[in-house]
């Protein structure tokens, strides 16, 4: 076989294995219910949050990862809403023993009223912030991996 044939073969693998892989993602699940709706989220992938509910997330340098309340569970990233004025705890863990700290920034990627935890090494250790939930808060970060491990909030 010689090494075009090989790269055309190898390109049309791909395109159906990516065919075969988005029409399962396009898909309802088993009960007719679209994954959005099951898992309590809205159309727009965001995640409501009671006030007082303590959200717990694992730290992975790729993404944080929702573990609390059941809503985020297994959730990259989850674009958690909250209530103005209400109060709210994010505790995390470090799920890969990578230096990770929690930050919670404004539109202009500024730390809001010095709400950060600490910066923790060791898998398995965490660290938590409370908080009273503002217009200008927009993400949640880490500062060490702010190009992926960075999620939305939306203070409603």
């Amino acid at each position: 076989m010689t090494d075009h044939t090989r790269r055309t073969v190898l390109k049309a693998v791909g395109a159906s294995t990516l065919a075969i892989a988005l029409a399962g993602c396009a898909g309802d699940d088993d009960n007719g219910d679209d994954d959005d709706e099951e898992n309590g989220n809205g159309a727009d992938g965001e995640f409501e949050i009671e006030a007082g509910t303590e959200i717990v997330l694992d730290g992975y340098s790729s993404h944080w990862e929702g573990l609390e309340p059941s809503e985020i569970e297994e959730e990259e990233n989850p674009t958690l809403v909250l209530e103005e004025g209400e109060e709210y705890t994010i505790e995390w863990i470090n799920a890969d023993g990578i230096t990770h700290d929690l930050q919670i920034w404004d539109e202009d990627d500024e730390l809001v009223d010095d709400l950060a935890t600490d910066s923790v090494e060791e898998e398995g250790e965490g660290d938590s912030l409370e908080f009273t939930a503002e217009p200008e808060m927009v993400t949640y970060v880490c500062e060490y991996h702010e190009a992926n491990q960075i999620g939305d909030l939306v203070v409603e």
